[in-house]
């Protein structure tokens, strides 16, 4: 088994490689440019004074791949609306093809304690929650050691080269009404048109989810009701988000994790099991040991395969469990049910006594395609107990 999953490995990469080489001559961007074009861009629609009439205070930022939290260099009150527009990111590996743009890398925190807000593109608005001096970091999405900011010493971060330039604006009022001014004033590579969209049209998470701070917000899932009732629509595409819903209910023999999907679109088309190809679509359910277990569609292993995750920090508390694979099953309506102790036993070990939260999880972030699905009818059931979620 292990010299298989080598040699699938080694497939793989190998294929990555043939597709990068195929992209040296016209590589696949990672959204507008930063720098100079930028920069004065911004400058000019600032200091538009259509525009400054609505500005309380704004700043151009120049962030490296591997530089901690930098002060903006002004202070915020709690519901002050910043809005923050950037540029450019950072690679990993351009022979692979592997990089992530600013729409996923950005982060604030006011006073120095967070707690820790990422931009959910590269052209959003935020309402601040704290107050105290503004501070910016691009850091890919992944590893806290806090809520507050603080850096995981176990995963240093290296490797990565590139810059963001990013333009943070505190509003003398509302994001929108400056925005909708900036767009008068001018754009830069469709970046304010993006802002304002994004402040007239907000995607609030489903009812009752929110998403995991870890990872921070997105716009990847949205709540709908249409001919198939109540579902949650999932559109990721070169971003990374879990949403999370509480859910404290015990973990018997009977306890059943049922659900409907329908997978339209999957992110990846190779093997998921390490780290450059691990975009894929799932629903978890986390225990109050800290472990979650992920039933996810693969574009190509078999179904039944059972693997550690590949990313670091998830490698120690999350195991996927390939349920779906056939392509026939694309576009159709599918309803699952899953043991979830014998599931368990059989994927991680001894089981727990809990059920803390169930999870939906996008990821598109390594490959940069898109994903589309939607989930119906989640529910943990053990007997006539029945614990609805959508």
């Amino acid at each position: 088994m292990a010299g298989d999953a080598g040699l699938r490995n080694f497939t793989t990469l190998a294929r990555l490689a043939l597709r990068g080489a195929g992209r040296i001559f016209s590589p696949r961007s990672l959204g507008p440019e930063p720098g100079m074009p930028f920069e004065q861009a911004m400058s000019t629609l600032l200091a538009d004074p259509g525009v400054s009439a609505h500005v309380r205070t704004a700043r151009l930022v120049a962030l490296g791949a591997e530089s901690g939290w930098e002060a903006v260099g002004f202070d915020v009150a709690p519901g002050d609306e910043v809005t923050v527009i950037a540029a450019g990111g950072f690679w990993a590996s351009k022979p692979l093809d592997l990089g992530f743009g600013a729409r996923i890398g950005l982060w604030l925190r006011a006073g120095g304690t967070g707690p820790i807000r990422k931009t959910p593109t590269n052209a959003s608005s935020l309402v601040m929650e704290s107050a105290g001096a503004l501070e910016i970091v691009a850091k890919p999405p992944g590893e806290w050691a806090d809520e507050q900011g603080g850096f995981d010493t176990a995963y240093p971060r290296g490797g990565v080269a590139g810059e963001i330039g990013a333009c943070v604006i505190v509003w003398q009022r509302s994001a929108e009404a400056g925005l909708e001014a900036m767009s008068r004033a001018g754009d830069y590579e469709g970046l304010v048109a993006r802002a304002l969209d994004e402040a007239r049209h907000p995607v609030p998470a489903p009812q009752g989810w929110h998403y995991l701070w870890r990872l921070g917000e997105g716009r990847i899932f949205r709540e709908a009701h249409g001919a198939d009732g109540r579902t949650i629509c999932c559109h990721t595409s070169g971003d990374v988000g879990i949403l999370q819903f509480p859910a404290d209910f015990p973990l018997t023999e009977n306890t059943r994790l049922r659900w409907r999907w329908k997978v339209d679109r999957l992110p990846c088309d190779l093997p998921e099991d390490i780290q450059p190809t691990h975009d894929y679509l799932s629903i978890a359910v986390e225990f109050d040991n800290g472990q979650d277990l992920t039933y996810m569609w693969s574009s190509s292993m078999a179904e039944g395969t059972i693997f550690r995750c590949p990313l670091p920090f998830w490698d120690k508390v999350e195991t996927h469990w390939v349920l779906r694979s056939d392509p026939a099953g694309l576009g159709k309506w599918l309803s699952e049910e899953q043991p979830l102790k014998a599931d368990y036993a059989k994927a991680v070990g001894a089981p727990p006594a809990r059920i803390v939260k169930v999870w939906l999880i996008a990821v598109s972030v390594f490959q940069r395609h898109e994903g589309i699905c939607e989930y119906a009818d989640i529910e943990l059931v053990d007997g006539d107990r029945v614990l609805k979620i959508t």
